[in-house]
């Protein structure tokens, strides 16, 4: 017969190979879906960054062709360069949140003084979001103004003639009209995410609300 301890040290090894296995698996795992999210991003912010590149490009380009309307290739120009704006500087604000948090008490000095450090990248943080949400709010007003002018001459445009007062080059019209559209379907999407995500936190609250009071 084997011997019993014999038997034990294989099942050990076997129960730790096992386990290396386990590992390296999740560990390829962890790395493909950080790989995915991380090629997501990028994909998201190169998307984003095409949007205002291409208002901008418009609308310089374009800026004398729209003689029914001059405030409509303006309205590219400003929201572009206002939208681009806004991604940099909500990408500098998460960069500094994942960079500060890391690097938070990686020191001596941090640990000593962690209240200076907090405060400063606090600060910092808060002013960007600061200046982040004005930004948001107009571009916010200044999408009405574009409803305004677009639709205030949806009657009255034509896009054949360019020597005449009622005409607006294609591209500049139905495009601007196009990004309206899709930016008024994102912050619907938008509204109804966050109101959904609401009423979910509502009614988990209440759930353990009844739980504790039955429990009392």
């Amino acid at each position: 017969m084997p011997n019993k301890k014999h038997v034990v040290e294989e099942e050990d090894d076997d129960e730790q190979w096992n386990h290396k296995s386990l590992d390296v698996l999740n560990m390829k795992k962890n790395l493909f879906i950080n790989i995915c999210q991380s090629l997501s991003i990028i994909l998201m912010l190169i998307i984003i960054i095409i949007i205002p590149i291409s208002q901008v490009f418009v609308g310089w380009h374009y800026s004398d062709a729209c003689p029914i309307n001059q405030s409509i290739p303006y309205y590219l120009i400003v929201a572009g360069i206002v939208g681009l704006l806004l991604i940099i500087l909500i990408f500098v604000c998460q960069l500094m949140i994942r960079t500060f948090s890391r690097k938070m008490f990686d020191n001596v000095i941090d640990r000593a003084n962690s209240n200076r450090t907090t405060t400063l990248v606090g600060c910092g943080v808060c002013s960007i979001m600061c200046i982040n949400l004005s930004l948001f709010i107009f571009l916010l007003g200044w999408s009405i103004a574009g409803w305004v002018w677009v639709l205030g001459v949806w009657n009255k445009v034509q896009y054949y003639h360019a020597n005449n007062n009622d005409y607006c080059h294609p591209i500049v019209y139905k495009y601007t009209f196009s990004l309206l559209l899709l930016t008024i379907s994102f912050q619907i999407i938008l509204f109804c995410f966050v109101c959904r995500k609401t009423c979910v936190r509502i009614m988990t609250l209440r759930k353990k609300e009844t739980i504790t009071t039955d429990e009392s």
